[in-house]
């Protein structure tokens, strides 16, 4: 498996994790290194969906500095996903990638009505939804309808069997088992194809995604995402993937930008 040619994206990856791992080993990261880390997975997951949130205002609230109270309830939501994260982080050995897990972070996550982008349905809160759901992509792209309700449980059952089969042969020496190909793959499934909550299925996805990373002896990072460009980048490399049947933009899309965040954290 291993004498594949991997592609360059991924090498690249490889490399720069390597020496991220050599000079930041997890044993001696400090509180503030970590906090660090988190606070930037946090931001750039909820920048993906929300445009009224600025990187320098938000580290500061993460960091709970004075803060202009604008835009609080976008801040509230990325505070509330540094928190689901931390604590699935803090407690690791404990994590599993089955249906009650997931369910688990959606009520975490959810359980404040600020929290929803659509009409708050409490009893959807760390429940798979009930009702047929599009995803609006107009102008730009036809809109996208989500996989039946009624078949959900059986979806995600089938999913997160080959996603823990997929996890445990993980291999950052091939394509196909490689992390990144994983949490790609994880993603479009989840994300593009069954989309199982009422609300809330992107921070779920994303916060599942650093998980898996850091049961992998990889730090929870992304691909920044700090303006409406960076926003449709990766909206229109999700959709590519759809168009074109194959997770390999998002694999590349991921790989480049996770390697230039490691990057930066080493220089």
């Amino acid at each position: 498996m291993g004498s594949e040619i991997l592609h360059d994206y991924l090498e690249a990856f490889n490399k720069t994790l390597e020496k991220f791992q050599k000079k930041f080993p997890v044993s001696e990261w400090t509180e503030k290194f970590k906090t660090d880390l988190i606070n930037d997975f946090s931001y750039y997951s909820s920048r993906v969906e929300d445009e009224n949130i600025t990187y320098g205002s938000t580290i500061k609230f993460l960091n709970d500095e004075i803060v202009p109270k604008t835009n609080l309830k976008s801040l509230l939501n990325v505070s509330h996903h540094k928190e689901v994260l931390e604590g699935l982080l803090c407690h690791l050995e404990n994590f599993a990638l089955t249906e009650e897990k997931l369910k688990g972070i959606h009520k975490h996550l959810m359980s404040d009505p600020n929290a929803w982008e659509v009409d708050f349905e409490p009893h959807l809160v760390g429940n798979y939804r009930n009702l047929p759901t599009i995803g609006h992509r107009e102008p730009f792209y036809p809109n996208k309808e989500y996989a039946d309700h009624f078949n959900l449980e059986h979806l995600m059952e089938s999913h997160l069997y080959h996603l823990v089969h997929d996890v445990d042969h993980i291999d950052n020496s091939t394509n196909q088992y490689h992390l990144i190909t994983i949490l790609a793959k994880f993603h479009n499934i989840f994300l593009n194809d069954i989309h199982p909550f009422a609300d809330g299925n992107g921070r779920v996805c994303r916060i599942v995604m650093g998980a898996i990373m850091m049961k992998n002896m990889c730090p929870p990072i992304f691909k920044r995402i700090l303006n409406d460009k960076d926003q449709y980048e990766y909206i229109e490399t999700v959709i590519k993937c759809e168009q074109v049947g194959s997770n390999d933009p998002l694999v590349k899309f991921l790989a480049i930008g996770m390697t230039n965040y490691l990057n930066d954290k080493l220089n």
